[in-house]
């Protein structure tokens, strides 16, 4: 599970027009896009039906920089979230009194898994096609303080190295006769707990390591600081950004409408 969520924060640079669109651009339709799932709430059919939309669209424009695979192996990985929110529902109907085994319980659980899916993909669809650097150069575009920035762009690159680190000792550790399939949830619980210690260990040095890099190089000696990475909207970027606006504001008409 680890390698499949790190698989979802690398970025890999290829060749295509989706890559060169401005990121600003991909960030509003991942929000168009997670907007729409949580509009679209009821009925259950037309929830459904969104949802398996913005489906389609993330996974055929996701095939396109061969990144699709990396994206179902990130949803099969949210498994256990999925069959968590299928319990919620069962408790939910039998504490008011209602079957779960109809057609009302499968249509309204089926439309609420289909959501939560969407909402994740319509946010790995900006993280799959944005580097760290133009990811900072968006944030650095909202006007945050360049610190938060260096923050999150160092958080989204050391993240998949630290979810790899976990599963690498983990790994390790069952070569060794450690059990991490066993029932007893306070061995188990003991066991993550050692795969945990040393990736900490090793997370903290390298911070120390960072920051003495940052302090080498004079970071914050300059206060009104200059970006290599600068973002201009091209044409391709303004008509994508209008097409895509027009729908969105098509599919808020007719949800006001329904």
């Amino acid at each position: 599970m680890a390698t499949s969520i790190a698989d979802l924060l690398r970025y890999r640079e290829i060749e295509s027009p989706l890559i060169r669109l401005d990121p600003r651009v991909k960030l509003l339709i991942s929000i168009y896009l997670f907007t729409s799932t949580l509009i679209f709430d009821r009925p259950p059919l037309l929830s459904a039906i969104v949802s398996t939309a913005v489906l389609l669209t993330v996974g055929l424009t996701l095939h396109s920089i061969e990144a699709s695979r990396r994206l179902l192996r990130t949803i099969r990985a949210l498994s256990f979230f999925l069959a968590f929110v299928v319990l919620l529902n069962v408790l939910g109907f039998v504490t008011q009194g209602l079957n779960p085994l109809t057609l009302e319980f499968v249509a309204i659980t089926s439309s609420q898994l289909l959501r939560f899916v969407a909402a994740i993909v319509s946010f790995s669809f900006f993280l799959l096609t944005v580097s760290p650097e133009a990811l900072a150069a968006t944030l650095r575009s909202m006007r945050l303080p360049h610190d938060y920035v260096f923050a999150m762009t160092a958080a989204v690159r050391f993240a998949p190295l630290f979810l790899e680190e976990i599963q690498e000792v983990i790994d390790s550790q069952r070569l060794r006769g450690v059990d991490y399939s066993t029932r007893n949830p306070v061995k188990r619980l003991r066991n993550y707990v050692r795969a945990f210690v040393p990736v900490v260990i090793n997370a903290l040095k390298r911070s120390f390591e960072m920051a003495e890099a940052l302090e080498v190089k004079c970071y914050g000696a300059v206060r009104n600081r200059t970006s290599f990475y600068v973002l201009r909207l091209r044409k391709s970027d303004v008509m994508v950004l209008t097409a895509t606006t027009a729908v969105f504001a098509s599919l808020v008409t007719l949800r006001l409408f329904l």
